[in-house]
């Protein structure tokens, strides 16, 4: 609980601490768990099919964020806090008959064996299909939340709001940094969501789409002119974005696209995940391709030809 207003005033740093990268934000949102008198903090955001896509507990024994996780579909707290008012508070008693809490398989599979039977929740940020919830995460000791301490909740979520949106936004600038630079070096560089919708583009990567060389745009998709190309491309994204979430070394993939002019070099194209940073906020995994001419050794060239006319050594020779 708040003691005093240098107790308030140092949970409001760590949690603008945490927006830039000064300190965790486990130990930002545990602050704030603290002064709502909650035994944990939850962070999570959910994507367009309701599915986490990032989660924060503190305070918990891991496995019990893979529980949360695993079993979203079944957790009766999304939908209702998923349609309330951004930052309004809702606690089970807002959503949920108590005869109704007694049998629901969540709380009694999940939430009351790992001591997590009670929660305060808000809607902190909504997106277009997506959405940032807030929870202060109560033990069966502690309770429902009182007056008093959702008093305290309402205060401070406008602070977690502030700091996850200076979050998100100084995320962003990371990928326009990159773009930027590889702007500076001229080289064709395409960055892409989970579907290969192009988010960026250098000069150098729009030249190269207009240039009948393999690859186009439409409709703000990157795809390939042949069939066989665009099949590898995609699969290649898939796989990058497979390395987000499934842990072990970044996926990458060297894709070759040939033109319309088959005898012009083909293009050869790196496709893998940006690195993703501790409490990355973003909903969509975002994907580096990078464009290049085929040329270096007479082995890379040849292997480039075999695998661009599905040739044989002595063919390629």
């Amino acid at each position: 609980m708040i003691r005093d207003d240098e107790h308030w005033l140092s949970t409001v740093d760590a949690l603008q601490s945490a927006a830039v990268g000064v300190q965790s934000w486990e130990t930002a949102l545990q602050s704030f768990a603290d002064a709502t008198g909650s035994r944990s903090a939850q962070l999570a955001g959910f994507d367009s099919n309701t599915a986490l896509a990032f989660n924060i507990m503190t305070n918990v024994d891991p496995e019990l964020s893979k529980a949360v996780a695993g079993t979203v579909a079944i957790n009766p707290r999304v939908k209702p806090v998923s349609e309330a008012p951004v930052l309004k508070i809702i606690a089970e008693a807002d959503f949920m008959a108590p005869e109704e809490w007694r049998r629901n398989p969540f709380y009694q599979e999940i939430a009351v064996p790992w001591d997590c039977p009670f929660i305060a929740m808000t809607n902190l940020e909504r997106q277009k299909d997506t959405f940032i919830v807030l929870a202060a995460v109560r033990s069966q000791r502690e309770g429902h939340i009182t007056t008093q301490q959702r008093e305290y909740f309402a205060a401070l979520a406008p602070h977690v709001r502030t700091a996850v949106r200076t979050h998100l936004a100084l995320e962003g600038r990371g990928t326009a940094v990159l773009v930027g630079a590889m702007e500076a070096l001229a080289i064709p560089v395409f960055v892409c969501d989970r579907s290969g919708r192009v988010k960026s583009l250098t000069q150098a990567a729009e030249d190269l789409v207009t240039s009948g060389r393999g690859l186009q745009l439409k409709a703000g998709q990157l795809l390939a002119s042949e069939r066989a190309d665009a099949s590898a491309l995609g699969n290649a994204i898939d796989a990058a974005v497979i390395g987000h979430v499934v842990a072990g070394p970044p996926v990458m993939r060297t894709v070759v696209v040939r033109g319309r002019d088959h005898h012009a070099s083909p293009l050869v194209l790196d496709v893998f995940p940006i690195p993703v940073q501790p409490y990355q906020f973003s909903f969509e995994p975002r994907v580096l391709i990078v464009a290049r001419v085929a040329r270096g050794s007479h082995a890379r060239r040849a292997a480039i030809l075999q695998t661009a006319y599905a040739l044989t050594s002595a063919e390629t020779d």
